[in-house]
Formats: structure tokens, sequence, C-alpha cells
């Protein structure tokens, strides 16, 4: 059984279900991971430690340190983080010691980086395909892909929905020029770029206080910028990044 430092560090670098400090106390943010890393691992999300989820965080390491040609004994320490941080530099993503959705992607043979001009070159993670970010302008400016995705939105938008073990409906995505200024975006909305989405999670965007707790995790996450509950954004939440 991993000790609590352990597990805690393993939830930090593997899909960041972790924010916390690798302190060794189970505290409010330490149980919230676990009860993300249980919902995502078709665990009994009860948010405590036990025999099965052990077996399966693990399991998720080992194989996960097997993709990166290191001692897999299951626990992330330097050389885990070390090896990450080489596949993150090598594609050209963010490098942060994570191993998130597009890192894991190329682990496991993906193409692309999505954070390229090139509207070929994200094609979808495990739960967000490319259509869902298609600019709404309906063609009449763009082909619909005016930018590609950043891998580091995809990561988070992941971690959201394996947070709150429910789907994430894009409401906005990528946009054209024409059309960012047709729907009142400003300028330089990160939307042009590929780095925005406005997101509705099901039973928890509903309520004024659900949003802002969805704006407080993804900051948590590492977003830029994100807020809701302002004049004519509705149930969504802005994520960019």
């Amino acid at each position: 059984m991993l000790t609590v430092k352990q597990y805690q560090k393993n939830l930090t670098h593997y899909y960041a279900y972790y924010t916390g400090p690798i302190d060794g106390i189970v505290g409010s943010k330490t149980v919230a991971a676990i009860k993300a890393f249980q919902r995502g691992h078709s665990v009994f999300a009860d948010g405590i430690y036990g025999v099965d989820t052990n077996a399966r965080l693990v399991s998720s390491i080992k194989s996960l340190q097997g993709k990166l040609s290191v001692t897999k004994d299951g626990i992330i320490g330097p050389d885990t983080i070390a090896a990450i941080k080489a596949t993150q530099r090598k594609y050209g993503l963010t490098v942060d010691g994570i191993a998130g959705t597009r890192t894991i992607a190329k682990l496991n043979g993906g193409v692309g980086t999505a954070g390229s001009s090139s509207s070929a070159a994200w094609n979808g993670s495990s739960h967000f395909s490319k259509a869902e970010f298609k600019c709404q302008c309906g063609g009449r400016y763009c082909n619909g892909y005016p930018a590609n995705v950043s891998s580091k939105l995809i990561d988070i938008l992941e971690a959201l929905r394996s947070y709150y073990g429910k789907p994430i409906t894009i409401t906005s995505g990528l946009r054209c020029a024409r059309h960012n200024a047709n729907v009142g975006g400003v300028s330089n909305s990160a939307h042009k770029y590929g780095r925005a989405a406005d997101i509705y999670i099901p039973g928890i965007c509903g309520t004024a206080a659900g949003r802002r707790q969805v704006v407080s995790k993804a900051y948590s996450l590492g977003a830029a910028y994100s807020y809701a509950n302002t004049s004519g954004m509705g149930n969504v939440v802005h994520v960019n990044v």
C-alpha cells in the first residue's frame, strides 16, 4: 500500500488529479483527488484510499512507467518525472512533469502537436472530439478550424471531466475572426487561437455557485483565465490558457 505522500505525488503527476502540497495529510484536496481518480477508473468514489484504489493507481503508474522505459514500481519519483518532461520536450508540449492527456497520447503513438497552427494536427482526445471545437460560423468564413486546440486546454478539460465525473459540453470552441466579431468577442479573444473554450457541465453549471466552483478548479489546474456569471454568459464557464 502506498503511503499518503506517495499517492499524493502519483496523483499530482498523473493527470493532475491532486493539486495540493505533498504533505502526507489527508485533507479535502486529497480526498477530492482520490474521488476524481476513482470516478475515472471504475472504483466506488468514496474518497477513501483503500486496497482497490491503491491497486488501480499502482497499475496505472506502472503502465505509464513502462511507456517511459523507467523502472515499473508504481511510484512516481525523480526518474519518472524526468522521463515525462523529456517526452514533453521531445514533442513540444508544456514541460510540467505531469502525464496528462496529450503526453500520454504521444506515448501511445499519437501524432501531431495540439499547439501548432495546422488544423490537421489534433484529432481528439480520450473524451473530446475535434468536431466539438469547430467554429460555429457554419463554413461561411472558414473551414471550421482556423487554429488548432491547445494541448494544455485539452488537459485541463480532461482533468475537469475526470474530477466531476460528468461529460462536458463545449458551447464555444474555435472562432475565426469574422465569427468572433459577430458574437461580440474581444479582438484578441483566445478562442481565435485555440486557447479557450466555453463549457457546460450538467449538474454543476446550473447554479452560480457551481460555476464559481468550476472556475476555481480550472485555475487550480493551470488555466490562465476563467470566469462565469457575467452578463450574457448563461450557464457556461469560460476557460482559457
